[in-house]
C-alpha cells in the first residue's frame, strides 16, 4: 500500500490501520522528520520517502524508491492534493 500525505492526520491514520493488519505500507509526504518518526514507530514493513505532489519529478524519484523497498503496492491511498 502506498499513502500520500502519511505524516499526518487521515493519511497517517490510514497507514497506521493498514500496518497493524499487516499490509506493507509506503509513506509519502513532504515532512522527512514527521515520516521518519512514522515509520520508527510502525516497525517492519513500512519505508518512507518524501516528495511534493505538485512537482511530478519529485514523485516519480520517490514512489520508485519505495517500490524498490516494498515492491509494487497494490493499493493507493492518494491523500494529498492541490487545490
Amino acid at each position: 500500500m502506498l499513502v500520500t500525505g502519511a505524516s499526518r492526520g487521515i493519511g497517517e491514520a490510514v497507514a497506521r490501520a493498514a500496518h497493524q493488519r499487516g499490509a506493507k505500507v509506503g509513506l509519502l509526504a513532504r515532512t522527512a522528520d514527521d515520516l521518519g518518526a512514522l515509520a520508527a514507530d510502525l516497525g517492519d514493513r513500512t519505508a518512507f520517502a518524501t516528495a511534493d505532489v505538485s512537482d511530478r519529478a519529485s514523485v516519480d524519484d520517490a514512489i520508485t524508491a519505495l517500490i524498490e523497498t516494498l515492491g509494487l503496492p497494490g493499493i493507493l491511498v492518494n491523500n494529498a492534493g492541490v487545490g
